[in-house]
């Protein structure tokens, strides 16, 4: 193989690497970002700007602007009062930073949980387990059809090429030239181990760990046996206690935007979370 197409082959698989990762990441963003359900919002503002900024910031400011109503936006956070709690907070946006409010007395913080943690950075890294996994996945089906290493002639290596590529192309019948000399090729074995059905169960196992972290319901189909009782209980039990982790900050944040500005807003889990994660798709298609 010439060094140009090593160095492509490298590009690729490092391409595939980066898309595989891309694509967890995204799957794992939707959902978390689908959890939650807001009712009565005010006019202009759409759940899905909260949640954006709740995942890759941690926390988002609702406040009312003079001239443009209430709004939801990214802030700065300045001082501290006496709960530890950012005094100050300041509106940021895209070409647009408000003026600086008065943290309970002309705007409310909206928090992912009770640290300000964005969601982001945890399922960087579930994606990057699950992507690495997949890969290794691949690799070790590849190996299965190639797993020998073939030693010949210069003569002979580009007849010996194109067998490889109708084999990795999956032709049921593998011509060779009639000039082949089979007697001068050797071939080692290189007994790749068929390790990709473990793999398998231990992606599903790093997946439902994530949708477990992210409060959604998730059952173990990897256990030949059914789940005992008290199994079950305890994955539910999880599961509700991460719910609540981000569910709490939530509705806190509501009963304080509610006697701020006297409205009616209100948080809760979504059941249908597949409904919501379509739903996301049709308006991030509609923005573009």
């Amino acid at each position: 193989m010439s060094n140009t197409n090593v160095r492509t082959m490298k590009g690729y698989a490092k391409r595939l690497n980066d898309i595989t990762f891309n694509d967890y990441f995204t799957r794992l963003m939707m959902i978390a970002r689908s959890v939650f359900k807001w009712e009565n919002l005010p006019n202009g503002i759409n759940e899905k700007w909260i949640e954006k900024f709740l995942f890759f910031e941690g926390s988002c400011v609702f406040y009312k602007d003079k001239t443009k109503g209430f709004m939801v936006a990214k802030c700065t956070q300045n001082g501290i009062n006496a709960y530890d709690e950012p005094a100050k907070i300041t509106p940021v946006g895209v070409n647009y930073i408000g003026k600086e409010l008065q943290n309970g007395d002309e705007c409310v913080l909206i928090d992912n949980n009770d640290l300000r943690a964005p969601t982001y950075s945890t399922l960087e890294l579930y994606a990057y387990r699950l992507a690495e996994l997949t890969r290794t996945i691949d690799t070790n089906v590849n190996q299965q059809k190639t797993p020998y290493i073939v030693l010949c002639n210069e003569k002979q290596k580009l007849t010996m090429k194109k067998i490889l590529e109708q084999v990795n192309d999956n032709e049921i019948a593998v011509y060779g030239d009639k000039t082949l000399d089979i007697d001068s090729i050797k071939v080692l074995k290189t007994d790749a181990p068929v390790v990709f059905p473990s793999l398998q169960i231990q992606k599903h196992a790093i997946w439902n760990e994530a949708m477990t972290f992210l409060g959604v319901n998730n059952a173990n189909q990897d256990k030949k046996e059914r789940l005992v009782t008290d199994e079950v209980s305890a994955n539910d039990e999880q599961i509700e206690a991460s719910a609540e982790i981000f569910l709490k900050s939530r509705e806190e944040a509501c009963t304080r935007i509610n006697d701020l500005f006297k409205l009616n807003i209100s948080v809760q889990r979504r059941k249908d979370v597949k409904t919501a994660i379509d739903e996301l798709k049709e308006g991030e298609e509609d923005e573009s």
